[in-house]
């Protein structure tokens, strides 16, 4: 089985994938390594682990779960970024930049347009990213924009009165005009990402001809769920599912 390991910037996920389906197993913050550490002990003395796939945005996450899993298992981790042998194009500038969430999305939703469309993966977490791929398999690049909890702490932060509304307080139900300040944050963060969300969406139809499909994931993405105007599906992790697919291919060219 495959071992699959997302470390983003607030939570680490892991999954296995049986060759027939993705599991999803943890997740952890992303500082809590000794817990990381008993987990990965514990999975790869009860799980028959073939192969580990690692997909970050933390050097210093990457570097020591990578350390931890050569050290004690004896396997060297395929490290997924724009170097790594893929099934898409990287058509972007300085694609040494490009983190490697964002590849695993692009080749997850290449995927599952499978060739017949122009496909936009939005990813809403921390940062919240909108990456394209055409429908010939070009990754062509993206935008990438602050995240409801990233929009929060920064406007905690940066005004004198505001509060910091954490995840549970923030509701998909959220009102348009908020009759006091926490409904008022409510809506600006919920609201705005929705119609940030449909005009991005409705700009790409526009600019890029053909159809397009959309795809909502990350853990903002449940917030939309049945709030947008546009088409989509939903998929919970899309890291994950892409960097499963990057392992694939990586076997297929024997690789890994």
């Amino acid at each position: 089985m495959n071992l699959i390991i997302d470390i983003g910037n607030t939570f680490t996920h892991f999954a296995m994938h049986n060759g027939k389906r993705l599991n999803l197993t943890e997740n952890f913050r992303s500082v809590e390594f000794e817990k990381i550490k008993r987990y990965l002990t514990w999975i790869m003395k009860n799980q028959k682990v073939e192969a580990i796939g690692i997909a970050s945005v933390s050097n210093k996450a990457q570097k020591l779960i990578t350390h931890y899993i050569r050290t004690n298992f004896r396997m060297v981790p395929l490290i997924i970024s724009s170097k790594t042998r893929l099934p898409i194009r990287i058509k972007i500038k300085n694609s040494h930049t490009l983190g490697a969430d964002r590849i695993c999305n692009a080749v997850a939703g290449n995927h599952l347009s499978a060739g017949k469309s122009n496909v936009l993966i939005a990813d809403l977490g921390t940062a919240n990213t909108f990456d394209l791929v055409l429908k010939n398999g070009n990754f062509i690049g993206g935008i990438i924009a602050p995240g409801i909890l990233t929009s929060s702490m920064a406007m905690n932060h940066n005004t004198a009165k505001l509060p910091f509304l954490k995840y549970s307080d923030v509701s998909k139900n959220a009102v348009l005009i908020g009759t006091n300040t926490f409904e008022a944050i409510q809506s600006g963060l919920v609201n705005y990402m929705k119609f940030a969300t449909e005009g991005i969406v409705a700009a790409v139809k526009k600019k890029y001809k053909g159809s397009l499909r959309v795809i909502l994931s990350g853990g903002s993405a449940k917030l939309l769920i049945n709030k947008v105007n546009f088409k989509y599906i939903y998929k919970e992790n899309t890291v994950l599912e892409g960097i499963n697919l990057i392992m694939e291919h990586q076997k297929k060219l024997n690789k890994i």
